[in-house]
């Protein structure tokens, strides 16, 4: 308990003054609500007087209960606003730094944590935690305010009715204790179904063409019809609750005014109460329910709240790769890759292996050079190459960027100076124009995104579309063919100049003369000071200056294109395929 409030406290302390206004005027609200019943008393107990004494009197009175109403229309909505914004705000910081915390976990905790689980979090747990620091704030106020001042007001005009209005909120307020107990329970686990429930249905629906291909609609239906039945039933138990506890909260008031006007109608038959004074003791009644009510459902906000905090800590007080690592400054970061980069005996285990993916492989990349990787399907080609630009952490004295160390440095640091273009493309759902300069920080220059799009050979195909660059490609470039999006993914890399730019088997989806542009394109024009080339196809590999063979995770093989046909057996194996394929084509 102690760690979520000091958790909740760090937010609010930033924002302190607007709650203190707020606080200010809930007390002026408070104050004024209490005051107007006794205008109230006054004016009714007028009405039976003689009028030409008592109507400029009465009209008085009359006047302060219609000013004191728009007063406490303006107190109660400026108290609002200083405590519902900052927990606007507070939400739209949490999500920011969310977001931060997020980016900076490794390949560990994405494999541990699926998207939609992820999702639920960011979403439904800040929500519980912008109640708290909202609506939570002001009924605090509220309650504490009006159960201190209203039953003051009460016990002034008569002790004995006051606790006769006593026994019924005490008995209310077990039965909604109870109940908030069995809701939160149902609500913790209603919180865990709903984040399965979303990451079954992104990886469903990411997936949406291999359950089509496979016709295992019904598998899948199954599947995500187990959790919504979990989640409805987990939903109906929590709603029977409320049906209950809401009745008693809203009714409560009803219940009050029974016992103020049954024990306090014979106080006014036996004299002891005017009929104004019975009325002002009905509003202050009234008065008193509201934030009984607003107690259980500050109760309940709390509740759920916490259980939302206690999942966003398990976030944002988690190490990402990189805390513990100075940023280095420009000037650093511009010489970074002056004098390349040396691969010294790696090795390489997953956090979720037994054994490694790769072994001692020793290297070097000089400014300048055009490598090349190839081997067979689980040779740890891609394993490789995110031991380079930052995305996978290989240990210490294994990988060096001039002297400085790769496993010391931070990710984004490495790569300011390395891109790579991955197999997997991916592509938001906006114009090619934004994919294009996605993420650079120039200006978007109308002459440089047709650049790269004619080096990325996409630009006959751009110049057919209807908007050109304003084409918006839809959900993961879902308008678009394999080859395009690789080909808009490429020309993404392009846009914003590199030191090293990596290509993982970005020629599998275009056909062989457009492969031969963008080899040329990217050989020919040094988009970059060097480049890596992750390939097959010797078209490619024979442009290189050097290339590694890797077979089980060991270099194999490495040197040129004819080296490698007098050493490596796989190498040699790829050229005769290749070249039978073109002969009988």
């Amino acid at each position: 308990m102690y760690s979520k409030l000091k958790f909740l406290l760090k937010y609010m302390h930033q924002y302190r003054w607007w709650y203190t206004g707020g606080i200010i005027f809930l007390i002026l609200t408070v104050w004024v609500s209490v005051t107007i019943p006794v205008f109230i008393q006054r004016s009714i107990d007028l009405i039976g007087k003689d009028p030409s004494l008592f109507r400029s009197e009465f009209n008085e009175n009359v006047l302060m209960i219609v000013g004191l109403a728009l007063g406490l229309i303006l107190v109660r909505t400026l108290s609002r606003i200083l405590i519902f914004v900052p927990a606007r705000l507070i939400e739209k910081q949490i999500k920011g730094e969310m977001f931060s915390k997020l980016t900076s976990f490794g390949k560990d905790y994405f494999d541990q944590n699926p998207t939609g689980t992820i999702i639920s979090r960011v979403n439904n747990d800040i929500n519980g935690l912008r109640m708290i620091t909202g609506f939570g704030v002001l009924q605090i106020g509220n309650v504490l305010l009006s159960l201190s001042i209203t039953p003051y007001k009460m016990w002034k005009m008569s002790p004995m009715l006051t606790l006769y209005c006593i026994l019924p909120i005490i008995f209310v307020f077990i039965f909604v204790r109870i109940g908030i107990e069995v809701m939160v329970k149902n609500t913790h686990y209603r919180m865990d179904i709903l984040q399965k429930l979303s990451g079954k249905t992104i990886s469903f629906l990411s997936g949406n063409n291999v359950i089509k291909n496979y016709n295992i609609y019904s598998y899948a239906e199954k599947e995500v019809h187990k959790e919504n039945i979990s989640l409805y039933d987990k939903t109906m138990k929590i709603t029977w609750v409320r049906s209950f506890i809401l009745p008693l909260l809203a009714n409560l008031g009803q219940i009050l005014k029974i016992v103020v006007l049954f024990a306090g109608g014979i106080y006014v038959i036996n004299g002891e109460f005017t009929i104004g004074e019975l009325t002002e003791y009905i509003a202050y009644a009234a008065l008193l329910s509201n934030p009984i009510m607003g107690l259980g459902w500050l109760l309940t906000v709390f509740q759920q709240g916490f259980v939302g905090i206690s999942s966003l800590q398990t976030i944002m007080n988690r190490k990402g790769v990189d805390d513990e690592r100075k940023p280095l400054s420009l000037k650093d970061k511009e010489q970074l890759f002056k004098d390349g980069i040396s691969v010294k005996n790696l090795n390489f285990t997953y956090h979720n292996g037994e054994k490694p993916v790769l072994k001692d492989i020793s290297f070097t990349i000089k400014p300048g050079q055009i490598i090349g990787i190839t081997g067979k399907v689980g040779a740890g080609k891609t394993t490789l190459i995110n031991c380079l630009n930052g995305y996978l952490k290989p240990d210490e004295k294994q990988v060096y960027f001039g002297t400085r160390d790769a496993a010391l440095l931070r990710s984004d640091d490495i790569r300011s100076v390395v891109k790579t273009v991955t197999q997997e493309v991916f592509l938001f759902s906006d114009t090619i124009e934004n994919n294009v300069t996605f993420g650079s920080e120039k200006s978007t220059y109308r002459d440089n995104f047709e650049d790269v799009i004619y080096k990325s050979a996409f630009a006959d195909e751009l110049s057919r579309l209807p908007r050109q660059g304003k084409t918006m490609v839809g959900e993961k470039g879902i308008m678009l063919s394999g080859g395009q999006k690789q080909r808009i993914s490429l020309a993404r890399a392009l846009y914003t100049p590199c030191e090293l730019l990596i290509l993982d088997d970005v020629f599998s989806a275009v056909d062989s003369e457009t492969e031969r542009f963008l080899i040329r394109q990217i050989v020919n024009n040094h988009t970059a000071k060097s480049v890596i080339v992750i390939s097959s196809r010797m078209s490619v590999l024979e442009r290189t200056d050097f290339t590694i063979v890797l077979e089980e995770g060991r270099i194999a093989a490495q040197g040129s294109h004819n080296q490698l046909l007098e050493r490596s057996g796989f190498y040699r194996d790829i050229l005769n395929l290749q070249q039978e394929g073109n002969s009988n084509n």
